[in-house]
């Protein structure tokens, strides 16, 4: 084993001696309250699924149809491929939920962190 490979080697089985080296879980079920680990459940205080929308039917079988019309991926910027007609759909029926003269939209999650 080369000099490098070994003080890797020598690095993490100190980290897994002190405690510091991190696990990361798999999930055997959909996020939520209370997720799957290892066959048993436990409740998940650290989800981004904070708004319960991942597990939600109606999202789901509308994310599916979506994909079969559009496909996945991330595509480019408006100005560079143009706009797409869904989004265009989403401006037009979150017109109501605009504040009159101007609108600045912003992560939830930062609301939460400011108040």
């Amino acid at each position: 084993m080369n000099g490098l490979l070994a003080f890797m080697n020598d690095e993490l089985d100190r980290m897994k001696r002190e405690g510091l080296y991190g696990n990361i879980r798999t999930l055997e079920s959909p996020q939520g309250a209370i997720v799957k680990i290892d066959g048993k459940e436990y409740l998940n205080f650290c989800s981004n699924n904070y708004l319960g929308f991942a597990n939600d039917e109606r999202l789901r079988n509308k994310a599916k149809a979506m994909i079969d019309k559009y496909g996945v991926g991330p595509g480019a910027v408006r100005t560079i491929a143009g706009t797409m007609d869904i989004h265009l759909e989403l401006e037009k029926s979150s017109l109501p939920l605009r504040a009159p003269k101007r609108l600045l939209p912003f992560s939830p999650v930062l609301a939460l962190t400011l108040q």
